[in-house]
C-alpha cells in the first residue's frame, strides 16, 4: 500500500493526543482528583495553622501543578501541532508486510523484529515501530486498506487499540 497525503493541524494534534493515551482520561481525571482532595487538606492544614509557611508553598505547588494538568498539556499539544502543520509538506509512505518505507528515500525500516502498535481513532490511524511513528489519514484511506492495515497487525502479531477522543 503506497499512501500519499498531507496533514493539517488537528490530525497532527489528534496524533499527538493518540500517542499519549495512556496519560490522557480517566488516569488524568484519577490525577486531577487526587491533587484537589491534596490540595483542600493542606489548605484546611493552613487555616488551622497560618503560621506554617511551608503549607501555603505546597498549596501553591498543588494549584500550579493542577493548572498545568487541566489546561498546559492540551496548551503544549496544540501548540506543538501548529508548529507541525505550519512546516507542511506531503507525506508519502509505503507499507508491505515486511516492511515501511516513508519518504522518497530507499531506507527501508523491516517490521521483523519492532515492537509495533496501530492506535485507531476518529481522524487517523497512527503506526508506532519502537520510536518511529507513522500518521495515516483516515480520509485518505480506501476500501480495503484498513483491512490490510489489520492485516499486517495481525501478521506481526501486534495490537490494535481503538481510542475513543472526546472533548476537552
Amino acid at each position: 500500500m503506497i499512501f500519499t497525503y498531507d496533514l493539517d493541524q488537528k490530525e497532527i494534534e489528534e496524533t499527538l493526543l493518540d500517542l499519549n493515551w495512556r496519560r490522557e482520561g480517566k488516569f488524568r481525571t484519577v490525577n486531577l482528583w487526587t491533587l484537589s482532595m491534596l490540595g483542600v487538606l493542606v489548605l484546611i492544614g493552613y487555616i488551622r495553622n497560618p503560621d506554617q509557611f511551608y503549607l501555603f508553598l505546597i498549596l501553591l505547588f498543588d494549584i500550579l501543578t493542577l493548572l498545568y494538568m487541566a489546561y498546559g498539556t492540551s496548551y503544549g499539544r496544540k501548540r506543538r501541532a501548529g508548529k507541525m502543520a505550519a512546516q507542511g509538506g506531503e507525506y508519502r509512505l509505503e507499507i508491505t508486510e515486511s516492511y515501511m518505507k516513508s519518504g522518497d528515500n530507499n531506507d527501508k525500516i523491516k517490521l521483523d523484529g519492532k515492537k509495533m502498535q496501530f492506535l485507531c481513532s476518529e481522524n487517523v490511524i497512527v503506526i508506532r515501530a519502537d520510536r518511529d511513528v507513522f500518521t495515516i489519514p483516515r480520509r485518505i484511506l480506501g476500501d480495503g486498506d484498513l483491512e490490510g492495515l489489520k492485516r499486517i497487525a495481525r501478521v506481526h502479531k501486534c495490537c490494535f487499540v481503538n481510542i475513543v477522543v472526546g472533548k476537552e
